[in-house]
């Protein structure tokens, strides 16, 4: 039966299984924690957000998200006001170090278009980031079914 009115403005971004992923590969100079921050960020935005030239910019992202967290967790469990050998008390240090990457990872955001004033376009969105499969993230994070058992 035909359906009447208008069509969906909203897509939604797929690819045909078993064709390339056009999505950006982490880097090899991230670790497993980056690479996994470097991942759920390329995941979340549709496929051709990010172009081969953005790969520095998004390294960078994922060591400072990394960072940030750390920073954030190191905060929990000292407090924000630590005190030294003789009593007096401090700013704990892991304090600075948070505020440091929070503020480049705001820099960062914008100049890949990540933060909500990039996405606050009046207009519907055209492409809605599809689902990542659970193939399609294995490859990116590295594990290969083709690995050689020699």
């Amino acid at each position: 039966m035909a359906r009447t009115g208008r069509k969906p403005y909203e897509t939604t971004d797929v690819v045909k299984f078993g064709a390339n992923s056009r999505r950006l590969q982490p880097p090899d100079c991230l670790n497993d924690l980056q690479k996994r921050a470097f991942i759920d960020l390329i995941t979340s935005v549709p496929r051709g957000q990010f172009r081969a030239s953005d790969r520095p910019l998004l390294a960078r992202h994922a060591e400072l998200t990394t960072m940030a967290e750390q920073a954030a967790f190191e905060l929990q469990q000292g407090g924000m006001v630590i005190a030294d050998d003789k009593g007096r008390t401090r700013v704990n240090p892991w304090f600075q170090i948070y505020r440091d990457t929070a503020k480049e990872l705001r820099v960062l955001s914008q100049r890949l278009r990540l933060d909500p004033k990039a996405r606050g376009d009046k207009r519907a969105p055209k492409t809605e980031p599809a689902g990542v499969s659970y193939y399609e993230r294995m490859a990116l994070e590295g594990y290969d079914d083709d690995i050689d058992a020699h």
